[in-house]
């Protein structure tokens, strides 16, 4: 995130648009959520991890690999037992290969041996963000249709979020921030204080970002 070098507080809809406006990408860039707390994350009880889906979703096409027992039609990826040595080896890597990776539950004892490769990349499957499920086919589609995970990070107070594209305007981005923000202070920490976000900010790919005034939200 760039450095705001406008500190004015904006409401969501005039930040989304100065995000827009100034954006000089020539591309269409991702338009993204920075969030700071006021928490201590190395207490369990004051950290977060949830799952959100995105009324017009991220912008993003996503590639899900799966490691199930049955086939998902719609998954860009299908993990068999064989393809897990593959993973060690290096020959199919996460975030190169594939960015997200559901499992069926009965199946992640065998996931343990290639978990010093998933873990740091980010894609270990996980109860808590809807990528461990019984109904794999079910859990493909609802990331497709822009299910994101948003979470502290592990060892600092702030959040990192996709909102969408630029190209979506001000009102789409403005209902999928809405939507992540109600689920956002639905998972505030049992032990934070009635204050507990510092701080928001939009900006782009590579542009300026804005503080929005989260009085008004």
């Amino acid at each position: 995130m760039t450095k705001p070098k406008d500190t004015t507080s904006y409401s969501i809809e005039q930040a989304l648009e100065k995000v827009i406006s100034s954006s000089k990408e020539k591309f269409d860039a991702t338009v993204e959520v920075h969030c700071n707390f006021k928490l201590e994350v190395k207490k369990p009880d004051q950290s977060f991890r949830t799952t959100v889906s995105l009324p017009h979703g991220t912008g993003r096409q996503l590639r899900v690999a799966t490691f199930s027992t049955e086939k998902v039609d719609n998954a860009d990826m299908q993990l068999t037992d064989s393809d897990l040595d593959k993973i060690v080896a290096g020959s199919i890597a996460p975030k190169r290969d594939f960015d997200i990776l559901v499992s069926e539950p009965s199946l992640m004892p065998k996931l343990a041996k290639v978990a010093r490769v998933l873990g740091p990349a980010g894609v270990m499957p996980n109860p808590k963000n809807g990528t461990v499920a019984a109904d794999v086919k079910n859990a493909v589609e609802q990331i497709k249709k822009g299910k994101i995970e948003i979470r502290t990070e592990q060892n600092f107070p702030i959040m990192h979020s996709i909102l969408g594209k630029k190209s979506f305007g001000v009102k789409k981005l403005t209902e999928n921030f809405e939507e992540l923000w109600t689920t956002l202070k639905a998972s505030k920490p049992a032990k934070a204080k009635p204050d507990w976000i510092k701080d928001c900010y939009i900006t782009s790919s590579m542009g300026q970002s804005y503080q929005v005034d989260i009085t008004t939200l």
